[in-house]
């Protein structure tokens, strides 16, 4: 039996992103063990991940050396979905015969690279690894995998509700991608008002402040309040409720990215990171995006383009009215206030 150990740590997103390499790796040694080396935000996305057979969580790394040595030995093949000089240099010392990666200089001693081309989408990139290890890609569609549990933690969050549910997800580590705090005033207050939305507010514990902000600054009352969810349900029980939402908006986030995989209508209000490598890979996303001479400027490696202004103009450019003209031209959502 082949014994497999994948790399994949960091952001949802790119966790999502993975989702398509381990089906296919499944698909195509269904027989073999497949383990995977995650931190705690890739393993809540993870969890109930049919294609693997067991998580090892990522603690500290120069302190755990031997540790990591130790687990290493036990696989044939290691694939690096995460760039990592220390892993693959443990796994050169560790004898993995077959260690499988991408061409970049934080690798180290790989017996199989393919490039990292930025001009090409990150699902594809992983997938690039199955195939110069020979195994066959069929499918390149994203999933996320729920559970009983989540799911009716959701439907009880949502049970009272028999108006149209809106998910937001307005803020990101990366403050170049967020949009301008009155621009979500403005849509919350269509939405709320004029369509007669419920909307929930996703995100982490640190986010609840920030969406605060965003309700303190409404003057006028709302026909229905938000409901904020941030640091009150997992990853996990955020997956399930999305699946319970009728739309999502949000910026370039991993929440987005959920949506997708569900196939939940979306609409990503897109800035600085680049559509070709981060685009959520589905026909129900509606991208706002507005080029400009320096787009995409951040968060790619080797960029030497940052934008200078506090508020991104990619972002800034993207006006409420757009959004609210894709509602209605897209999915139908008009004001009621319309005769």
């Amino acid at each position: 039996m082949e014994k497999i150990l994948v790399i994949r740590y960091g952001t949802i997103g790119d966790t999502i992103f993975a989702s398509a390499f381990y089906r296919e790796l499944r698909h195509a040694l269904p027989d073999a063990r497949i383990d995977i080396l995650a931190d705690d935000i890739s393993a809540g996305v993870m969890n109930n991940c049919p294609y693997i057979n067991k998580i090892f969580y990522l603690d500290g790394k120069y302190r755990n050396i031997f540790a990591y040595l130790s687990l290493f030995r036990k696989y044939d093949t290691v694939y690096f979905l995460k760039n990592d000089s220390f892993f693959s240099l443990i796994a050169y010392f560790a004898g993995v015969k077959k260690r499988i990666g991408f061409d970049v200089r934080r690798n180290k001693f790989l017996t199989l690279t393919s490039a990292y081309n930025e001009d090409r989408h990150e699902i594809d990139c992983y997938l690039d690894l199955l195939r110069i290890s020979g195994i066959p890609v069929k499918n390149d569609k994203t999933e996320v995998w729920l559970n009983r549990i989540n799911d009716d933690k959701a439907k009880e969050i949502i049970s009272c509700i028999a108006n149209k549910k809106i998910l937001i997800q307005a803020f990101s580590r990366f403050a170049q991608k967020n949009w301008l705090d009155e621009y979500w005033i403005e849509l919350i207050r269509f939405l709320s008002n004029e369509i007669g939305a419920q909307i929930f507010f996703v995100g982490a514990e640190k986010d609840v402040k920030c969406y605060q902000n965003i309700l303190d600054n409404i003057t006028d009352n709302l026909e229905y309040p938000p409901i904020n969810m941030c640091g009150k349900i997992s990853i996990a029980e955020t997956m399930s409720l999305v699946k319970n939402m009728d739309m999502l908006i949000g910026i370039d986030s991993g929440v987005i990215h959920m949506a997708a995989a569900l196939d939940i209508p979306s609409i990503l209000l897109h800035g600085p990171t680049s559509l070709v490598r981060w685009k959520p890979r589905s026909d129900k996303c509606v991208v706002l995006s507005r080029h400009f001479s320096c787009s995409p400027c951040c968060l790619q490696s080797g960029s030497t383009k940052y934008c200078k202004n506090k508020v991104s103009d990619c972002m800034e450019y993207l006006t409420p009215d757009m959004v609210i003209n894709v509602l209605s031209d897209k999915f139908g959502l008009k004001s009621k206030k319309i005769a």
